[in-house]
C-alpha cells in the first residue's frame, strides 16, 4: 500500500509519464471536455430545476481547495516545494483561488473577470500540455481538475447558475489580469523568477512554436493568447444568448397568436 502512494504521487520532474501532445489521452480529454461543456448547455434547463444545483459551487470549491491542499502538501513533505517554482502566483492557480471565492461567496461581479480565467490559463495549458498523464498518477488529476474541471465549473455558472457576463465583462477581465500581470511580472524580476512565463517561455512551446525564438517577446505573446482565450470565452456567451432570444421571439410569437385568435 505504501509502494501505491508513493507511486500515485510522482515526483513532478519525472519525464517517463509526460502527456503524448495530440496522443490518444490527450485528445480524449479534449473531446471529453467539449462534450461534457455541450451537454452542460444542451441539458441546462434540466439541471436549472435541480433543487441542489447550487450545492454544486460550494462542493466545486472543496474539491478545488483540496486539490491543491494535497499537491503543497505533498510538495512540503517530500522536500520538493521550493517558493521559486511553487508559489501560488501561475495564472491557473490564481484563476482557481479567485474562483473558489466565487463558488463559495456566489460574488457575481467577480465571476464577469474570472470566468474569463478559467479559460484564458487553463486552454493553453489544455491543448498545449507539459505533464505527466497516467491514470494512477496524483499530478494528472490534480492537472485535470486545475483545468479541464475548472473551465466546465465555469461554464456551469453561466449555463445553470445564470452568472451573466457581457462584452464589457471581456475589459473588466483585461484590466484585472494585466493588474495581477503588472504585479507577478514585478515579483519575478525582483526575485528572479518566472511565473506567468513573464520572463522566458516553456521550453515545450519554444519546440512546438519554433518561430518564437526570434521573436522572444514573451509579454507580447501572453497577451494575444489571453486576448484569443477571452474571445474564445465570449463563444458560450453568444450562444446563450441567441438561444435566449429564439425563446423570447417564440413566446412572443405565441403570445401574438393567442391575442389574435
Amino acid at each position: 500500500m505504501g509502494k501505491f502512494w508513493s507511486d500515485f504521487f510522482l515526483d513532478e520532474t519525472d519525464d517517463i509519464t509526460k502527456l503524448n501532445l495530440f496522443g490518444p489521452a490527450h485528445i480524449f480529454l479534449l473531446l471529453m471536455t467539449i462534450a461534457l461543456a455541450v451537454l452542460l448547455y444542451w441539458k441546462r434547463d434540466d439541471i436549472k430545476r435541480w433543487k441542489y444545483k447550487q450545492n454544486v459551487r460550494y462542493v466545486m470549491a472543496g474539491v478545488f481547495f483540496v486539490n491543491m491542499l494535497l499537491l503543497y502538501t505533498y510538495f512540503i513533505l517530500t522536500g520538493v516545494y521550493t517558493w521559486k517554482l511553487h508559489l501560488p502566483l501561475h495564472l491557473c492557480f490564481i484563476s482557481g483561488y479567485l474562483f473558489m471565492f466565487v463558488l463559495v461567496t456566489g460574488n457575481r461581479k467577480l465571476f464577469e473577470a474570472v470566468y474569463f480565467f478559467t479559460w484564458i490559463g487553463p486552454l493553453p495549458a489544455m491543448l498545449w500540455p507539459n505533464t505527466p498523464m497516467r491514470i494512477d498518477r496524483f499530478l494528472s488529476w490534480h492537472f485535470v481538475i486545475s483545468h479541464h474541471i475548472l473551465l466546465l465549473t465555469g461554464l456551469y455558472c453561466l449555463f445553470v447558475l445564470e452568472y451573466k457576463i457581457e462584452k464589457k465583462s471581456m475589459i473588466k477581465a483585461f484590466v484585472l489580469g494585466n493588474i495581477i500581470f503588472v504585479f507577478v511580472f514585478a515579483f519575478n524580476k525582483v526575485f528572479g523568477t518566472n511565473y506567468i512565463m513573464t520572463d522566458t517561455l516553456p521550453p515545450h512551446i519554444l519546440q512546438l512554436f519554433p518561430f518564437l525564438k526570434y521573436f522572444n517577446i514573451p509579454i507580447l505573446w501572453l497577451e494575444l493568447c489571453g486576448i484569443a482565450m477571452m474571445l474564445l470565452a465570449y463563444l458560450p456567451v453568444i450562444c446563450l444568448q441567441h438561444s435566449d432570444q429564439k425563446k423570447k421571439d417564440a413566446i412572443l410569437a405565441q403570445a401574438s397568436s393567442s391575442t389574435s385568435h
